[in-house]
């Protein structure tokens, strides 16, 4: 019997200079839909975890939206996570893969990944590896391009290697992504907290046609892990916390 897919509506932190927050005017909240949105508004999509040929029609030549009918099936072994974040807003998503409770397993979901939203004018990414029988990567840039406010694109942006040079705990995959070993995970008992972090930008134009600005200063900062400064945060705030108890 084929396993249901896993709705997850997880934490996203979000990092922004803006004080005051714009009002959401986007009501559509499904991800196979399709919305025009505005700096500000929430936008709904979402990532799909399966075997990598699970994304492709019979041919293998032809990639298709989780949200077209035509597809293969992507039940049994496979896992959705939804996510809103608000449009041009630097924005850290995470998937706890650590915890005992935590159900999720991307190697056990054949390891890929693909992002999508829309239906009309559905857009959905690439498949990239999460994770093989010996290795788990999990950091991610996810850039969501717009034009006139509409999704065109969804790309993950590889950024090589160098974050990850001479730490014995990762290994270096084709030269393009850094990726812990199993066994050194928790879910593995190991000691690396293995949870899945994505990292999210936007680019292009709102239906105001007002410029995005969010992966210019993704950019400017990819020197530095926004999973680690969340950690880091995260750590803080529960030392914090405990002190009261």
């Amino acid at each position: 019997m084929a396993r249901s897919l896993l709705l997850c509506f997880l934490f996203a932190a979000a990092l922004t200079s803006s004080i005051t927050e714009a009002a959401d005017d986007n009501r559509v909240y499904s991800p196979c839909s399709d919305s025009t949105v505005a700096i500000g508004d929430g936008f709904t999509f979402g990532i799909v975890f399966a075997a990598r040929d699970s994304f492709f029609g019979t041919n293998r030549s032809v990639q298709y939206s989780p949200c077209d009918r035509r597809r293969l099936s992507l039940n049994g072994n496979s896992e959705l996570a939804v996510f809103r974040p608000k449009v041009d807003e630097i924005t850290l998503l995470t998937i706890n893969t650590s915890s005992s409770s935590s159900s999720f397993r991307p190697d056990s979901s054949k390891g890929y990944m693909v992002a999508f939203a829309g239906a009309k004018y559905a857009a959905r990414s690439v498949p990239i590896m999460v994770a093989d029988n010996d290795h788990v990567v999990t950091s991610f840039t996810l850039v969501l391009e717009f034009q006139k406010g509409r999704l065109q694109n969804l790309f993950w942006k590889k950024d090589g290697c160098s974050k990850c040079s001479g730490n014995a705990k990762f290994v270096c995959l084709n030269k393009e992504q850094c990726a812990i070993r199993r066994q050194s995970c928790k879910n593995q008992g190991g000691q690396v907290d293995c949870s899945l972090g994505v990292q999210l930008a936007f680019s292009g134009t709102d239906k105001h046609y007002t410029a995005m600005n969010s992966w210019y200063e993704v950019a400017n900062l990819q020197q530095y892990s926004l999973y680690g400064l969340y950690s880091n945060l995260k750590n803080s705030l529960s030392s914090q916390f405990s002190n009261f108890f």
